[in-house]
């Protein structure tokens, strides 16, 4: 049996290590690791991700937040690929930083903006959005225009749209990396 003084020992390191472990999951000022991003990306992406199209609920399925965050933030496959645009959210990418003028939760917040603002042309299943966005919003994130493909679906009789991609197209703080190099 352990005597009290040993209880409040115990209970008052319990406490501080606790304290301790909850502020280690807190970002740092002024930067938070990509890590960090990525968590808050997927998790507005799957719980706080409210969009509809053309009266039709919009889904962002785990497989297209996978494709954005590998391919539009870290580069996956960019040699393989003609054109990539990356977000902003001052990572180093084949010796290059970015800027870091969003996070995880603008990206999600931008396609919510796209998909409502933008505008649509139809190419066959596929809705592909353009957005310009407002000044306010260009001078904070460094995107000046945004794309969205959007894929019609079916099911039970019900149609809804899934989220393919989605990018910044140009802006001055969006890289571009084109035919194996950065385009300046």
């Amino acid at each position: 049996m352990l005597s009290m003084r040993s209880r409040i020992k115990y209970i008052v390191s319990l406490f501080l290590g606790l304290m301790v472990l909850s502020i280690s999951h807190l970002p740092g000022v002024g930067a938070a690791s990509l890590s960090t991003d990525y968590g808050q990306f997927t998790y507005a992406a799957t719980y706080y991700f409210d969009a509809t199209f053309y009266g039709h609920g919009v889904y962002f399925p785990d497989w297209a937040q996978e494709h954005i965050w590998y391919r539009h933030v870290l580069g996956y496959e960019m040699d393989y690929k003609e054109k990539t645009t990356f977000y902003p959210l001052g990572q180093y990418i084949d010796g290059r930083e970015l800027p870091e003028t969003m996070d995880g939760y603008d990206i999600v917040y931008l396609i919510e903006e796209t998909i409502e603002y933008g505008n649509v042309y139809f190419d066959g299943s596929k809705a592909v959005i353009t957005y310009r966005l407002p000044y306010y919003q260009y001078s904070d994130y460094g995107i000046s225009e945004m794309k969205v493909v959007l894929e019609k679906e079916y099911y039970s009789g019900y149609v809804y749209y899934e989220v393919v991609t989605a990018y910044p197209i140009s802006g001055p703080d969006v890289a571009v990396y084109e035919n194996h190099h950065w385009v300046d």
